[in-house]
């Protein structure tokens, strides 16, 4: 018999701040150039990789939480890059992509932030 646990939200650190995690999504693209020969076949061309997309949402909570809207602004006005982990992922090189806070006069606010990453690998010593 499976018995569902509730799971805790995951505190990440991005930046000066930490979204405690609800929700988690990871994307990757890779584009193909098609053509068409004269007979009417397909081809592919080409192809390239676009950044991997992560998306955070969950909640700021804490005295100073609304400072996630300036650090975050902060971030995507920035062309520094840094990493962030989510569990035993390491996601290097991200920039922020944007960001959503949502306040309904809580002690928290919902926020989602959206990075893109060029490099994503299996936090060090961890052989899972």
């Amino acid at each position: 018999m499976n018995i569902i646990s509730p799971q805790e939200s995951v505190p990440v650190q991005i930046g000066s701040f930490t979204i405690y995690c609800e929700k988690f999504k990871v994307t990757r693209i890779k584009n193909f150039s098609e053509q068409n020969t004269v007979s009417g076949n397909e081809i592919i061309t080409n192809s390239g990789k676009k950044a991997i997309r992560i998306v955070f949402s969950g909640r700021i909570s804490g005295d100073n939480q609304l400072n996630f809207i300036v650090d975050s602004n902060t971030l995507i006005c920035s062309s520094e890059k840094f990493s962030v982990e989510y569990k035993n992922i390491v996601f290097g090189q991200c920039q922020v992509q944007s960001f959503v806070v949502d306040d309904q006069n809580n002690n928290f606010i919902s926020a989602t932030i959206t990075l893109i990453s060029s490099e994503v690998s299996l936090k060090s010593g961890d052989d899972s």
